[in-house]
């Protein structure tokens, strides 16, 4: 704890190896403080557990900073010499570290924000770019895709989209191939821009900020 005066070590009960659970020293250096409770987990084994954690973290000390200042406190569930000492402890570390898992004040987790994706359609030289990367489209994914753009947010027939992209007139097995299309943009595109199917008319492309059509030339 910043500020407080190091604490002096103090004997810990007869065949304990002796714990490490904070290190400090001087003002102002380089220091940790850990509090370490084992919920649960009382009796002998308890004891046992809690004193080979300690004995785990003080040779991990010593091996990696063999030159530390070091001070320690234990105790076996309040009683002791160092009951009130590791609870003002944990009480104080418990007000800067609210993000345990189980803890109350644990600030709700945030929701996910949706994938986006940056689309770029460029019509002069026919390509399409997802994320900065070239996703390539058939002469006519490319066609019904720059279609579909040109008429945000309108329900296009599939009749119309066989006249104007297939120029063919309407028969089942075309719109059929609609279908096809509109399945591939929607896996190549990630779903941006969103081409919904519009029941009994066809398709409705309905394009977001990420989406940019560059470019002059027409379907065909």
């Amino acid at each position: 704890m910043t500020g407080a005066a190091p604490v002096a070590p103090t004997p810990v009960p007869s065949g304990a190896p002796a714990p490490v659970l904070s290190a400090q020293s001087a003002a102002f250096e380089p220091g940790l403080a850990l509090y370490v409770g084992l919920s649960g987990a009382e009796g002998p084994a308890g004891r046992a557990l809690l004193a080979e954690v300690a004995n785990a973290v003080a040779a991990v000390i010593d091996e990696l900073a063999p030159g530390a200042t070091t001070y320690s406190a234990m105790t076996f569930g309040g009683r002791g010499p160092h009951g009130d000492l590791v609870g003002r402890v944990r009480t104080e570390l418990a007000q800067f570290d609210p993000g345990r898992p189980g803890d109350p004040r644990r600030p709700a987790p945030r929701a996910a924000a949706p994938a986006r994706h940056e689309v770029i359609v460029d019509a002069d030289a026919r390509e399409v770019t997802v994320d900065g990367r070239s996703v390539p489209f058939t002469y006519k994914e490319f066609a019904l895709l720059e279609y579909l753009l040109r008429a945000p947010h309108r329900a296009v027939s599939r009749e119309e989209l066989l006249r104007a992209v297939w120029h063919k007139s309407a028969w089942r097995k075309g719109t059929r191939t609609i279908d096809v299309h509109v399945r591939r943009l929607r896996e190549k595109l990630g779903g941006c821009p969103q081409i919904v199917t519009v029941r009994g008319v066809g398709y409705r492309c309905d394009p977001t900020p990420e989406v940019v059509l560059v470019g002059s030339g027409d379907a065909d």
